[in-house]
């Protein structure tokens, strides 16, 4: 018996990749005044950066170490080097015969399984593989850009409409915005928008900040460079005592023992 299966093909053509590894002094900045000459994937690897748009309506990003920026082709920005030995990896591209998703549009933190894993790949071709076969490179970037897919397509339909703020939330968790500002952005009112983001995340919006911010400070706290009351202020803590509470109730020890 035959099967023949109609696939769906992607809208863009991905060309000319390009990968950089990249390790800079604390305070360094690299400016894009002209604007970013291709589409990029940046990981931090070790560190932080803060990334300050000049222009749309981004305005600045923090990305810590293990995490994944995507920057579009265009962008006029400043990356700032918030750490010593700050390390990120950098994916360039361009596209050819149409144009990316729109949740690609603009710069974007992303939330991907083994980000790292994926990253890595275009760095450490495989054993006795050719490193600069063009085949395996596009391979690695159409995968990366895959799994993006397959992690925005996850979210069900149902509560796609919270895509807005779980956005801004996982890029500006250290700013202190309220639940309605949220709920505004997903042209929804406070109380609907509560019920659904619970519903999903099982916390409110307030609690999923707050458990990313108790992250990054676990990443600072760690690295050396700053002590609980910097960490605190840096992680948009503004009352002490509140994130002592709650990164013991998270972690099960006080910051002073991480």
């Amino acid at each position: 018996m035959k099967y023949q299966y109609n696939l769906q093909e992607p809208n863009f053509t991905v060309e000319n990749i390009d990968i950089q590894n990249v390790s800079r002094p604390k305070d360094y900045k690299h400016s894009f005044r002209n604007g970013r000459t291709k589409h990029g994937f940046v990981y931090t690897v070790s560190g932080r950066m803060l990334d300050i748009f000049h222009a749309g309506d981004k305005e600045s990003i923090y990305v810590s170490a293990g995490e994944l920026i995507f920057i579009p082709k265009g962008s006029v920005y400043t990356s700032v080097y918030l750490e010593d030995d700050t390390e990120i990896k950098i994916i360039q591209f361009d596209i050819a015969g149409g144009e990316l998703p729109e949740y690609l549009s603009k710069p974007v933190k992303l939330n991907l399984p083994k980000v790292g894993e994926l990253v890595e790949a275009f760095f450490n071709p495989m054993k006795n593989h050719i490193s600069n076969h063009p085949f395996y490179y596009l391979s690695c970037l159409y995968n990366l850009l895959w799994q993006i897919d397959e992690s925005y397509l996850r979210i069900p339909t149902k509560y796609k409409k919270l895509q807005p703020a779980l956005s801004e939330i996982t890029e500006y968790w250290q700013k202190n915005e309220t639940v309605s500002y949220y709920a505004d952005l997903c042209n929804m009112s406070e109380s609907n928008f509560r019920r659904l983001f619970r519903e999903y995340m099982d916390m409110s919006p307030i609690e999923y900040r707050n458990d990313l911010r108790l992250k990054n400070a676990k990443a600072m706290l760690g690295s050396g460079e700053y002590n609980v009351s910097e960490t605190a202020a840096a992680s948009g803590f503004s009352n002490l005592s509140f994130f002592i509470r709650l990164y013991k109730k998270k972690y099960g020890y006080t910051p002073k023992n991480e």
